[in-house]
């Protein structure tokens, strides 16, 4: 199971290259200056990852909003330790734009708690709607622990992006609240190709994607983007199954 998960990461380096490569080149070529359209290009870049895990057959999305992931763990629990790599990269590499996030606010544990709940308030009904048994499923709980640092440590990644860099950002333009709401919208608006043509599956995956834009960015608003990454790790992580 390691060897295979060792290959299908190779697979998906090598199918990712070219594309990844050129959006990495009009990064560093576009000016320190240019805050808002550095951070189009890597949400772009983030898309790009995202999405081409779809033919690779690395999850699968369904008409209820189920997201079934693979069911080697040793290709999930890397995906999200890479993820949490490119976090920490990008310290390095645009600290202008670093400098845009708001990891905390108010009482840390309060906005975690909340951010958790918010999770579940968009997790616990679709759970419940979808009629998963958990038990039922042969090795469930072993892969529940790979898929915990893929939901926290990727969607991290995508936090930082849409509530780091682009709503911080925002936040010097605009009001709050018209921020939050251009992040929830971008958010949505960057799973159009996912829920379009990738899958085909349409208005449930662009309605589930703008409501949970939503409230990680008003608990962004209000706690931060740790409190962001709560709940949307939280949401996925309830809604997720073997492949």
């Amino acid at each position: 199971m390691i060897a295979e998960g060792f290959s299908l990461l190779i697979d998906y380096g090598i199918y990712l290259l070219p594309g990844i490569t050129l959006c990495a080149l009009w990064f560093c070529l576009t000016p320190k200056t240019q805050p808002g359209l550095r951070i189009v290009i890597l949400l772009l870049g983030f898309v790009l990852m995202r999405d081409v895990m779809t033919p690779l057959r690395f999850w699968f999305l369904s008409g209820d909003v189920q997201i079934g992931f693979i069911s080697n763990p040793f290709v999930l629990a890397p995906l999200g330790v890479l993820s949490l790599a490119i976090v920490a990269a990008l310290a390095r590499i645009a600290p202008e734009l670093w400098e845009l996030i708001s990891w905390s606010k108010g009482n840390r544990a309060v906005g975690l708690t909340l951010g958790i709940a918010a999770g579940c308030a968009i997790g616990v009904p679709l759970r419940l709607y979808q009629g998963i048994d958990t038990g039922q499923i042969a090795g469930y709980w072993p892969w529940l622990l790979s898929v915990v640092v893929l939901a926290y440590g990727g969607n991290a990644l995508e936090e930082v992006l849409f509530r780091g860099f682009l709503q911080g950002h925002l936040e010097h333009h605009t009001s709050a609240l018209r921020a939050a709401l251009v992040s929830a919208v971008a958010f949505a608006a960057c799973h159009s190709f996912l829920a379009l043509s990738v899958t085909r599956i349409g208005w449930p995956i662009s309605l589930f994607t703008l409501v949970e834009g939503l409230a990680c960015s008003f608990v962004r608003t209000r706690y931060g983007v740790n409190a962001a990454i709560a709940a949307h790790g939280t949401a996925i992580l309830l809604i997720a199954t073997p492949m």
